[in-house]
């Protein structure tokens, strides 16, 4: 019999202290004796080295539902842990028979989304990969201190969001390794007199970030990062002079961010990523618009250059009828930021006349990236009721983009936001029919674009329109749609968690967070009364007229009888804490960034509010879409007078 036996290195006295204990290292031993068995506890205490990880965790009360065996794990022999529902949570593999574990692996729904890998098989982890569902980084941590030094594979979305993270982290090192060595640009494809230019160019980067990182005020640490826009990468192709191979490359790059607490949109310029290797790694340092003035226009990849000898880095004279409109769009980007009615509607119209004079006057491999801008920033406007024949001018851009299918995917879908909002806004409108038009909208542009990004949104505006309708055999089936044919989408995350909500009921729901005052909650601690699941926020007036009810009941049946929890989905902190003190409410209140778009929303797949969940006293779900009106008489049921 093989069993394994769990301990842990320490590392660097500069890191964590002589004694303290950051990660861990699995040793197999044969016939060891029962008593050096390990423990789930033990176990589940093992964390990954790097903290960006978003793994399923227990409480302690939950953890006494887990277990913890050796399986074998596609020919290896592995600790593994399973949660209470049999669900895997860790692996600890040994994958070169040498009895002793080298790969430590962390999974979210049952899925590996982190393994941390001990490559040279020296009982220390030296890399981190990201898997599935966790996407593609592979890190390299070449002296073993549990940071990493380099990366081995990066996607290009991956780069634009470690550039966020290096910005609200003020840390110039995470961006530093994302830029290319000259041997990474030779790997790419470069050669002289072009390589030279790059190096430089890589070098100046990180100076600037260094200085940008310490005096940037605008990307604080509840900034999270969203997207990435950008046109489709090109080809500089063998033969272009300082190019030895074909070399793939994005130009004008921007990284999309929610702007944290105020819950605002904004952007990163990023500028040009090129792919060396399996990494995408950038060439300049980022922009952020009020951070450094004027954004500067850099010279981008597949911006047309001077003849031979002048490759300078200066910006051709083809492109110089661009540069003061886009410094008009900067401008009007800050004066949009506070101006209200008239003054917003004013600035409003103005930008978008700018940014339809930018794209009229883009190169042609430009012209796409700022239709999308146009298309976007129209939608925005119209949607706000601050611009008049926004509809019109997104439906004369999805009909100049027919040969452009991505294109005009992206401003099909933004043209049926818009006309679904513009009615809203007119008086009299009716909502049963314009809801009814919307969706038969939808469906259209998932049958003309089934593979557009937008394709997923679609089908989740569509799933919740169902559930709204009372046809959740329909909504299961839009859910679980989405998690297939998207896996990677943000709308995947939803409807990830829309499909289990909508087959919670007679099931435990595992739910746990941090209260607004730092204490730890979990509903498994809570087993023995009947549970109010609350998701609310303090912009949500109906739910604080819910909250006013359940007060009362709560006082009626005391909290031996009756238990609430509620999660606060705000994305301001700071307005969430500002309404509690003033309206204290006797139970916990569970938060975490990110609103209806994190991960206490996301785990049940909570779109709207107020939405409550009423668990009995084993903690099973009775009722997962309960209204405020039925609550007192089912506590009357489970509890009595």
């Amino acid at each position: 019999m093989i069993s394994m036996q769990l301990r842990s290195p320490s590392l660097p006295c500069s890191r964590c202290g002589a004694a303290t204990l950051l990660a861990a290292v699995a040793v197999l031993a044969v016939a060891l004796p029962a008593a050096a068995q390990p423990t789930v506890e033990y176990a589940l205490g093992l964390a990954p080295f790097q903290k960006n990880v978003d793994y399923d965790k227990l409480t302690p009360d939950q953890a006494k539902g887990a277990t913890l065996k050796m399986e074998k794990e596609g020919g290896l022999n592995a600790w593994v842990v399973r949660g209470p529902r049999g669900e895997v949570l860790r692996s600890f593999a040994d994958t070169n028979a040498d009895k002793v574990v080298d790969r430590w692996s962390y999974f979210k729904d049952g899925m590996e989304v982190y393994r941390d890998i001990d490559a040279d098989f020296n009982a220390k982890a030296d890399q981190a990969r990201w898997v599935n569902i966790g996407g593609s980084r592979w890190g390299l941590d070449e002296d073993e201190n549990g940071t990493l030094d380099a990366w081995k594979s990066l996607s290009a979305e991956e780069a634009t969001a470690e550039i966020v993270a290096a910005l609200k982290t003020r840390d110039p090192a995470l961006f530093t390794r994302l830029l290319p060595t000259k041997d990474d640009l030779v790997t790419a494809g470069f050669e002289e007199p072009l390589l030279s230019e790059l190096v430089a160019r890589a070098a100046k980067a990180g100076t600037e970030f260094a200085s940008l990182a310490k005096a940037q005020q605008q990307i604080g640490a509840d900034v999270q990062w969203n997207n990435m826009l950008a046109p489709q990468p090109g080809v500089l192709p063998v033969g272009t002079p300082g190019v030895a191979k074909d070399v793939l490359a994005y130009d004008n790059v921007v990284a999309l961010i929610d702007a944290g607490a105020k819950g605002a949109s904004g952007q990163v310029y990023v500028g040009s990523l090129v792919r060396c290797g399996d990494v995408w790694r950038p060439i300049d340092a980022p922009q952020v618009p009020g951070a450094q003035g004027e954004i500067a226009e850099t010279l981008g990849f597949f911006t047309p250059r001077m003849s031979a000898g002048t490759a300078n880095g200066e910006v051709p004279a083809e492109n110089e009828a661009l540069k003061p409109l886009l410094a008009k769009l900067r401008e009007l980007d800050g004066a949009l930021r506070n101006a209200t009615g008239k003054d917003r509607e004013a600035a409003a119209a103005e930008q978008i006349e700018v940014l339809e004079q930018v794209v009229a006057g883009a190169e042609a491999d430009q012209k796409s990236f700022y239709t999308r801008q146009l298309a976007e920033t129209i939608a925005i406007f119209v949607q706000e009721g601050t611009l008049t024949g926004g509809t019109e001018k997104l439906e004369a851009i999805v009909a100049g983009s027919a040969d452009d299918e991505p294109l005009q995917a992206f401003a099909a879908f933004r043209l049926s936001q818009a006309r679904y909002a513009a009615a809203m806004q007119e008086p009299g409108a009716d909502l049963g029919e314009l809801q009814k038009a919307w969706i038969e909208e939808l469906a259209a542009f998932v049958k003309d674009h089934p593979t557009a990004a937008d394709a997923a949104e679609a089908i989740l505006q569509m799933g919740m329109a169902d559930e709204f309708n009372d046809n959740e055999k329909n909504a299961l089936a839009r859910y679980e749609a989405i998690v297939k044919e998207f896996p990677e989408s943000g709308s995947a995350k939803k409807a990830r968690g829309a499909s289990r909500r909508l087959q919670s009921v007679g099931k435990t729901l595992a739910l746990s967070g941090t209260a607004v005052d730092g204490s730890s909650v979990s509903l498994e601690s809570l087993k023995g009364v009947p549970v109010l699941v609350h998701y609310w926020a303090t912009w949500c007036e109906p739910c604080k007229v819910d909250i006013a009810q359940i007060k009362e009941l709560y006082t009626k049946y005391g909290p031996k009888k009756f238990a609430v929890v509620g999660i606060a989905l705000d994305t301001d902190k700071a307005q969430l804490a500002k309404y509690l003190g003033q309206k204290p409410i006797p139970w916990p209140q569970l938060h975490e960034a990110g609103g209806l778009d994190g991960r206490l929303a996301e785990e049940l797949g909570v779109l709207t509010l107020p939405t409550m969940f009423l668990l009995d006293a084993e903690g099973k779900v009775v009722d997962r879409n309960l209204v405020i009106a039925d609550l007192e008489k089912k506590l009357e049921e489970m509890v009595g007078q």
